[in-house]
């Protein structure tokens, strides 16, 4: 049954009594005591606010007796009251009783005993040590003011927005998946489903306070009023996240449209440094990847039907469509001269130098010329040579996938888009339908080596790395900063230079001559992914970010 227990001494010994909302706030004493909720209850409720000194097990029932039956049982001695900070005092005491006052203050008014319980409020501030720090404190509270609200929305529910179904749906994986971790957590979550050419629907919220708002590489925190300047989401309380998972100068348009108390969340270090020079009206750029996802977290209906046995059946696997940089390349023709001559010396510089993040590359080859940019200029260079990342970033992809078919070695890829590689009829290819996310993981699982080749992310960390190691695939990757520092190369994963592409051949066939030692490697890769890189770390890291908001406040 839904129903949630307290054990208290305040009631004799076996005497059991079923709470009503208005007995349990006016008699503080029945939430003295040990509580049992069950877990699946947490996310509809939320947790203990920890941000009150006293009576948090109190302030908890208040919320949970609105949706769930509460009962309490009496017990022959007190149990530790859990969640309740030990050096709780008078005062603390005092200001949790005005919080909830302020709270209730409707509830209170309706019953006709509002005045009454301010009345006896304010006598208990006579007694405290700073009387008027007393009665100024549940003014705040009773008003609503910001005090109130550091308290109060600790509590709040957090909105997620989904979106199209774009990449796989690879977005609203995510979205779903942190939903689910932060429920784990025991936080209320609120998922709004974004429908294109339906934005008005976002109206609704105008006005509402959350804990956050949590966006998928998301346009709609760029979205303004019919006046043109405002931000809609100005006009919604709570801080603001955008999940971006690509180079933030790609995004200029939306990410300089962005409201007030916004966040930028990435899973590349240089694109934190990027955001906070170049874009002045974001809060922040934190370093925030997405989380890998444990295979049983997503079972595919089809994958019951046929009961794929998971056997090790494919040794190299790309998980990753085929675009041709050649198209890209005729793009950059299209660019006016001084654009031209420009994109056609970073293109020769990104391809000399490929482990250069593609900032620092256009910084150095403007140096080369004697071009010194200010940061505004800078960025809207950066965006206008934006094809120049993607033509460099496919031709890499390109040259290391023909650089091991020419070396003999199997590769199962997955997207019919690689029908149009110049390759496309190598008898060491293997051309596979495009997988989602839960038909990536099974086929993760059956493979020895996941192939990783990074969009150019040189200080990055990606979901397909994680997802791979904890399917137990030994991950092949070319070089980022992160993966040098956060895993141990030959031991978690294996890592390869753009720079020497000519050696990766030698590598995978002596890992796949050595099985002993790849599944040594699969093994440990799962072991560190799993420890620390799951979606419930993310969320915690996430909840620790919102949680030192509130300390600043």
């Amino acid at each position: 049954m839904d129903e949630i227990i307290c054990y208290t001494a305040n009631l004799a010994e076996g005497v059991q009594q079923d709470l009503t909302f208005m007995e349990l706030l006016f008699n503080d004493k029945l939430a003295e005591g040990k509580i049992e909720c069950p877990d699946y209850l947490f996310p509809e409720i939320g947790g203990i606010n920890h941000k009150l000194g006293a009576k948090q097990n109190y302030e908890f029932l208040l919320r949970a007796i609105q949706k769930y039956p509460v009962r309490t049982i009496g017990v022959a001695e007190a149990f530790a009251p859990e969640c309740v900070a030990a050096t709780a005092g008078p005062w603390e005491s005092f200001c949790t009783d005005a919080y909830i006052a302020g709270k209730y203050s409707q509830e209170l008014l309706s019953s006709g005993y509002f005045n009454s319980v301010l009345e006896t409020l304010l006598a208990e501030a006579c007694g405290l040590p700073n009387q008027a720090e007393g009665a100024a404190w549940l003014e705040k509270m009773v008003s609503h003011a910001e005090e109130y609200y550091e308290i109060d929305d600790v509590t709040r529910p957090i909105l997620i927005y989904r979106g199209s179904d774009v990449c796989y749906n690879t977005l609203n994986h995510f979205a779903d998946a942190l939903a689910a971790a932060l429920r784990s957590h025991r936080q209320i979550v609120e998922i709004f489903q974004v429908e294109e050419g339906e934005e008005k629907a976002l109206a609704k919220f105008i006005g509402c306070r959350y804990k956050a708002v949590i966006g998928i590489q998301t346009y709609v925190f760029s979205i303004k009023m019919e006046d043109g300047k405002t931000n809609l989401h100005d006009l919604i309380v709570g801080p603001k996240y955008n999940m971006i998972l690509d180079h933030p100068g790609w995004m200029k348009r939306h990410i300089e449209d962005c409201p007030q108390c916004y966040y930028l969340l990435t899973h590349d270090r240089n694109y934190c440094v990027f955001a906070r020079q170049y874009y002045k009206k974001i809060k922040d750029c934190l370093y925030l990847p997405p989380g890998g996802m444990l295979p049983e977290e997503r079972t595919p209906s089809w994958e019951k039907q046929i009961k794929l046995p998971y056997q090790k059946q494919y040794d190299v696997i790309f998980i990753g469509s085929y675009r041709d940089y050649r198209e890209r390349l005729k793009q950059l023709y299209t660019y006016k001269r001084p654009y031209r001559f420009l994109a056609a010396h970073l293109i020769q510089r990104m391809r000399r130098y490929p482990n250069e993040p593609a900032e620092q590359s256009m910084r150095k080859m403007l140096c080369d010329y004697g071009l010194n940019f200010k940061d505004a200029d800078f960025l809207e260079l950066f965006f206008e040579l934006r094809q120049v990342c993607f033509c460099i970033m496919l031709y890499y992809r390109e040259k290391t996938i023909w650089t091991l078919l020419d070396a003999g070695i199997e590769i199962h890829v997955y997207s019919d888009s690689w029908k149009n590689a110049p390759f496309a009829g190598h008898p060491c290819l293997r051309c596979h339908p495009a997988l989602n996310m839960e038909e990536s993981l099974c086929v993760l699982q059956q493979s020895k080596i996941s192939l990783n080749i990074m969009s150019w992310h040189k200080d990055g960390l990606t979901e397909r790395i994680l997802n791979s190691m904890l399917c137990k695939s030994a991950v092949v990757s070319d070089r980022s900063t992160i993966l040098e520092q956060e895993f141990e190369n030959q031991k978690e994963i294996v890592l390869f230079d753009l720079e020497h592409i000519h050696t990766l051949p030698s590598v995978i066939k002596g890992l796949l001559a050595d099985e002993e030692n790849l599944q040594k490697i699969a093994n440990h890769g799962y072991e560190k992914a799993a420890k620390r890189h799951l979606w419930k770390h993310r969320a915690q890291e996430l909840l620790a970010h919102m949680e030192s908001l509130n300390r600043m406040a």
